[in-house]
């Protein structure tokens, strides 16, 4: 589908939301890490990245940040294009609201923009796939992952848990916890589970990941093109 796309429609035309989601890859907390999409981008064409502290003004700074690869289409997005069908919210057990507002202050106003990217002639196909799609928003990342596969009855391919910001890193709870508000929403998904996790982030040791019916399948190592390098392990659905 995303080779199809023409800079006119993905101006014009409407956000083919469920094309993007089949086979999508999901990255909450990701700031401007675009490692995985280095590192998974001839698997997976389509990204959903989520993050409520970056802001609409940085994102847009980053856009172009792709070597290799220039903007074939750009465009805001709206909440309805996103969740068509209306989302209605489903609380993890012992949700706790006072924990979910401790960083309230680092919430950013809510935004979306959809971007697919084009290889550049002058690379070939070993610098990457020939395109790809990303959605990025501006958005808390196990909300903003129930609305939109839930209500769009849908599974992410894979997802990413990679430097979360959990305790001093402004998120307000630990997605790697498998007892958690992310395992939750995740696993508990009637559509499906990921079949690949990325688990990681600055320094190494990310082994010891515990998601129910997830086994280490290999180590990504250097992650990050400049220190601290880190490490990202990658997990299979049994």
């Amino acid at each position: 589908m995303i080779e199809n796309l023409t800079t006119d429609i993905i101006l014009t035309k409407q956000l083919p939301i469920n094309e993007l989601l089949d086979n999508s890859f999901y990255y909450p907390a990701c700031g401007f890490d675009w490692g995985i999409i280095k590192f998974y981008g001839r698997e997976i064409q389509s990204y959903f990245y989520c993050d409520y502290a970056t802001g609409e003004e940085a994102l847009l700074k980053h856009l172009n940040d792709f070597r290799g690869y220039k903007l074939l289409g750009h465009r805001p997005i709206r909440k309805e294009e996103l969740i068509p069908n209306g989302w209605q919210m489903h609380l993890p057990p012992n949700f706790d609201i006072k924990q979910y507002y401790r960083y309230k202050q680092e919430f950013k106003i809510p935004f979306a923009h959809w971007a697919v990217y084009e290889r550049m002639e002058n690379f070939s196909e070993a610098h990457g796939p020939n395109r790809f799609s990303l959605i990025y928003i501006g958005g808390e990342g196990v909300a903003t992952y129930q609305a939109l596969y839930w209500s769009n009855k849908k599974t992410a391919k894979a997802l990413a848990i990679i430097q979360p910001g959990t305790a001093f890193g402004l998120n307000w709870t630990n997605f790697s916890d498998r007892n958690g508000a992310l395992a939750w929403v995740v696993l508990k998904n009637q559509y499906g589970k990921p079949d690949i996790i990325f688990y990681g982030g600055y320094g190494m040791g990310y082994n010891n990941f515990n998601w129910k019916d997830y086994k280490y399948e290999r180590t990504i190592s250097p992650y990050y093109s400049e220190g601290p390098f880190g490490e990202v392990t990658i997990w299979k659905r049994k």
